[in-house]
């Protein structure tokens, strides 16, 4: 009994031991396996060639290389980054800068053009109906001075109102009253006082009445330009797209009470209509100094921002200023192009080289240098110099970003910024 159960000791334990070769073989063949499988060979153009020696590819005839199925990972947290979507950051080499603080002088420029002073636009109305008998201006923007002759008028309320004054003269004539407020009524009508001492002194009716201008300047016709005057600029329409330059009104025309015949526009005084951009607008500030120069003049005219218009104009999206100008010679004429330039006072802040900024219409932004990748980040802009931009916010002094925006930009324009 002791026999047999040494023996089947002995069965179990050589049992065992087969075993365990066994796997030892087998891991041996795994690793051996693995050895045969990491030793594949294909092609760098065609993957789909796979061969277990070295060789040339049957389509292309490149030379085969070795494959690796088996690699080892690398822990790098940097790698993460390159799963971020491409519209968030930018794998790239270009150049980069700092944002820097510094002070800048504000170098500023715009254009726009020479026109009317509204405030010396007069007009003169009929203060009587009638008919003209004599007109003593012929064209449009004849010069004219205060006292000249405009023209003769027959009105049958003149003549009436003529008559009521002679009869009281002759059969009233100590009624001072009367007499008095005859000679008013014919002043409010258009006499001067001149003419109606002429009229008592005489005894006669004058059956046509001079009218004079009051004011100096050149003449407009109301008549051809009422449906084309004055858009938001205050240059009549007839000076943008002139057409007959002789007066719609003539001899012989009946004219009504209270009927507007000619504008009279004095030159002396004129604005300076500049176009100022929105993103320049911190720039401008009224009571500044400026200097202009204008078509036409050899010479730069200082000039004063007397007024800016709370405004954007829909037609122009821009921001108007006015300049008012001094023109005693009338050298400047209405409608030269001017410019604007001056040199505000210097100006600190967080700069950086205007190329670096890619404007994507209402937004601006930049490309931010992070762990060897660019981000996109959006900016706030300010004022603008020699190639200088002041970044209001969404920079801060020391950030590198990229030096030039635009070489980040990919045709399908991916750009994206955070909220």
């Amino acid at each position: 009994m002791k026999i047999k159960n040494k023996i089947l000791l002995f069965l179990i334990a050589a049992l065992i031991l087969s075993c365990n070769n066994g796997k030892e073989s087998d891991n041996g063949h795994k690793n051996h396996s693995n050895h045969q499988e990491q030793k594949v060979y294909t092609c760098p153009m065609h993957p789909q060639i796979i061969q277990d020696k070295p060789g040339q590819c049957p389509i292309c005839g490149m030379e085969l290389v070795e494959k690796i199925s088996d690699g080892q990972k690398e822990n790098n947290n940097a790698l993460e980054l390159l799963l971020k979507p491409t519209n968030k950051y930018v794998i790239s080499q270009v150049n980069t800068i700092t944002a820097i603080e510094k002070e800048l002088p504000i170098k500023f420029s715009a254009a726009g053009y020479i026109t009317y002073d509204t405030r010396q636009m007069n007009t003169v109305s009929a203060r009587v109906s009638g008919r003209i008998e004599k007109l003593y201006v012929k064209y449009r923007y004849q010069p004219v001075g205060e006292g000249q002759k405009l023209m003769d008028v027959y009105s049958k309320e003149l003549e009436t109102e003529q008559q009521n004054l002679l009869f009281l003269l002759k059969n009233d004539s100590e009624n001072s009253s009367l007499i008095k407020a005859s000679e008013q009524k014919l002043s409010l009508l258009g006499l001067t006082t001149e003419q109606i001492n002429q009229v008592k002194t005489s005894g006669k009716i004058y059956y046509s009445v001079t009218i004079y201008s009051p004011y100096t300047g050149h003449l407009h016709d109301i008549i051809q330009t009422d449906n084309s005057m004055k858009g938001e600029s205050g240059m009549e329409g007839d000076m943008a797209a002139p057409t007959l330059q002789e007066l719609q009104i003539k001899e012989g025309m009946y004219i009504t009470k209270g009927q507007t015949i000619f504008n009279i526009y004095d030159t002396r005084k004129i604005w300076a209509l500049l176009n100022i951009y929105p993103d320049s607008q911190s720039s401008i500030k009224k009571g500044q100094k400026v200097n202009l120069k204008i078509d036409g003049l050899d010479r730069e005219v200082e000039a004063t921002i007397n007024f800016i218009e709370p405004v954007i104009r829909s037609d122009q999206k821009s921001i108007t200023v006015r300049a008012y100008l001094n023109n005693p010679s009338n050298e400047i004429k209405i409608g030269a192009i001017v410019k604007i330039r001056f040199d505000e006072e210097k100006q600190k802040g967080v700069f950086i080289p205007s190329k670096a900024i890619v404007s994507l219409g209402l937004n601006s932004v930049v490309f931010v240098k992070e762990d060897g990748l660019f981000k996109t980040k959006k900016i706030a802009v300010g004022a603008r110099s020699d190639g200088w931009t002041e970044i209001v916010s969404g920079l801060n002094k020391g950030d590198s970003i990229a030096e030039n925006g635009q070489l980040l930009i990919d045709s399908e324009s991916f750009i994206k910024t955070e909220k």
